[in-house]
């Protein structure tokens, strides 16, 4: 399993209850049903604690290895979820494909904010 890993952030006219609000409100919905999608989490920055690195929010992508998250980044639903971000968030995150070593697994949160949006 891969992982797509980015920075975000948000707009300078946005605040930040609005930009955490239409990203869950309306980008994840559309982002949670790329094709492949095997998880995506939003961590929400409270604080630094040190490093040059400033972000407001990391995302998470899981997919099942790097083949599977090319096929996703070429459709037509990866297109619209890249045009949406500049609708709430500055377009200048990083990103990165990552293999993951899983020290000590997370816990088992459940099936996330909404599982409908993977109808």
């Amino acid at each position: 399993m891969i992982k797509l890993i980015g920075t975000a952030y948000k707009r300078d006219d946005f605040t930040t209850e609005e930009f955490f609000d239409y990203w869950f409100d309306v980008h994840a919905p559309i982002s949670a049903k790329l094709p492949g999608l095997r998880g995506y989490v939003v961590s929400e920055v409270v604080r630094k604690l040190g490093g040059e690195l400033e972000t407001d929010a990391f995302v998470e992508q899981w997919y099942d290895d790097e083949e599977a998250w090319d096929r996703a980044a070429a459709t037509d639903r990866a297109a619209l979820a890249w045009e949406d971000v500049g609708r709430y968030a500055k377009t200048t995150g990083t990103f990165w494909v990552v293999k993951e070593h899983v020290i000590v697994p997370p816990p088992d949160r459940g099936p996330g904010m909404d599982a409908s949006w993977k109808d």
